[in-house]
This record gives C-alpha cells, sequence and structure tokens, in this order.
C-alpha cells in the first residue's frame, strides 16, 4: 500500500513539472557552450573574387572640340517703335502765334531756265533768299503751304512775297487769296513779281502795300507786261523793263539790290 502511495507522488511531481513554469529541470540548467559572433572589422576581409586588369583611358587630344551652332527658334524679329522725343516733334504752329515776319520766295518752273545763260536756271532767287535773315523759300506749286505760313504769323508782323516766273504768278495769287473775308482782308506789305508768266496779272488786289514788277524786253511770251493798281491810294507800283534774258533777271546784280533794298525798307518802316 505505501509502494502504491508512492508512485502516485511521484507521478503527480512528474506532471507539475511539465505544466508549472516555476519549476525548472535541472538537466536544462547546466551551461551549454555558447557559439563567438565577435568579428575583428580593424582589417578588411579578404575577398575571394581576383581583381580585375584596369582599363586603359584614351588619351584626351588637347586642341579644343569645335563648338556645335546654338540652336535658337525660328522667330521674328520685332523692331523698337522709333520713338522720338518731345523736343524732334515739329508741332504746327497756331495761327497768329509767330511774332516774326514772313520772308517769302517762290521759285519758278525750271522748264524755262537756260542753264547756259543763267547758273542753275532759277538759282538767283535762293541767292536772294539765303541773303535775307529769316526768309524762307517754296516752290511755284506750294500755294497752300504758304497761305499755312502765313496764318501761323502774327497779324502785326510784315508780309513778304517775292516770286520768279511761276513763282511770280503764285505770289499774285496767295495775296489775291489773302484779299478776302475769309483771311481778314491780310495786309502784303511788300509784293515782288519777276518776270511773272501769266497774261491776266495786270492788276495787283488792293491789299498790296508796296509792288515791284520786273519783266524782260526780249521775251514777251513769258511776262504779262506792266502791273497797275486796283486802286491808287492804297497800292504804290514800280515797273522795271530789264534788257536780260528770262533766266537772268533773278541773276541781276541791279535787280538783286533793288530787292533787297525793298524788303530792308519794309522791314524798317513796319518796326
Amino acid at each position: 500500500m505505501l509502494q502504491s502511495q508512492n508512485r502516485a507522488t511521484t507521478a503527480k511531481a512528474a506532471a507539475a513539472s511539465k505544466t508549472d513554469p516555476k519549476i525548472i529541470d535541472p538537466k536544462l540548467l547546466q551551461a551549454k557552450p555558447q557559439p563567438d559572433y565577435k568579428v575583428d572589422i580593424s582589417k578588411p576581409a579578404s575577398s575571394s573574387l581576383p581583381s580585375l586588369p584596369g582599363v586603359p583611358t584614351p588619351p584626351v587630344p588637347s586642341a579644343e572640340l569645335p563648338k556645335l551652332p546654338e540652336s535658337k527658334p525660328d522667330k521674328p524679329e520685332l523692331k523698337k517703335p522709333d520713338i522720338k522725343k518731345p523736343s524732334e516733334i515739329k508741332l504746327p504752329a497756331k495761327e497768329g502765334s509767330v511774332k516774326e515776319p514772313a520772308i517769302i520766295f517762290i521759285k519758278g518752273l525750271d522748264v524755262f531756265s537756260s542753264p547756259s545763260t543763267s547758273e542753275r536756271g532759277y538759282a538767283g532767287v535762293g541767292k536772294i533768299a539765303d541773303s535775307v535773315e529769316g526768309s524762307k523759300t517754296f516752290e511755284w506749286n506750294q500755294q497752300d503751304e504758304i497761305i499755312e505760313e502765313i496764318r501761323s504769323v502774327h497779324r502785326d508782323q510784315p508780309i513778304i512775297l517775292v516770286g520768279h516766273s511761276f513763282g511770280g504768278d503764285t505770289a499774285l495769287e496767295v495775296a489775291e487769296e489773302l484779299d478776302s473775308l475769309e483771311h481778314g482782308f491780310r495786309k502784303v506789305d511788300l509784293l515782288v513779281m519777276i518776270d511773272a508768266v501769266g497774261a491776266d496779272n495786270d492788276i495787283v488786289p488792293q491789299n498790296v502795300k508796296n509792288h515791284l514788277n520786273v519783266f524782260g524786253e526780249s521775251n514777251f511770251l513769258l511776262n504779262d507786261g506792266p502791273h497797275v493798281a486796283r486802286r491808287n491810294e492804297m497800292t504804290k507800283v514800280k515797273n522795271i523793263l530789264s534788257p536780260h534774258d528770262h533766266t537772268e533777271l533773278d541773276d541781276d546784280k541791279e535787280i538783286q539790290f533793288e530787292v533787297v533794298n525793298l524788303i530792308k525798307e519794309t522791314l524798317s518802316k513796319k518796326a
């Protein structure tokens, strides 16, 4: 009976040792050798692979390689607009704003010029204009521009018109246009006509104060003869008959002196 009890006690102890974690098998407590995992990293590990031979680098030539042209997109070149400075912009003068006399020379048509007897045809008109300070020169077909020039001049300033050949006809037409209600019957202080071509320029309008008419005696087809005033009390007329040719009249020193002297007298009287 005691033996059966001892066997039962031993069996319970064995079962308890398997199920109770607090009871450790003495065999498991025996020390076992632990593997050594330490690695010496002071020396690189020898590689078992064979070393490959180095690849030789090709020599680079010392000369510079040519540069490739830069590719640019095809775009139209835009030009900058030509913007003028305020000082370069010339605005038309207001009517009556110019406080200077209008001294206007008008050239004729060069078809009547004779280079063999006259220096560059109607060059004398330009020479007279160059000798008079403040004068301006126009062509015979610039009547509108001449009117605009006169409109910009103050009414107190003198108006002087000098024309040769067709320029003389234009000078008279300008004077007649100014003698109108539209222009306030603008006065012309001096009108000089040198061998005017027209056949209906004999009468000088009433708004002209002083008139000089020079015509040649050799070419009656290129002049209209002596002139008369529409109103003698308003206009002083002087006719000069010259022996010179049509294209030589503006080059004659005596005629040049007469024209320049009349211009000076007109300006001095107005001043």
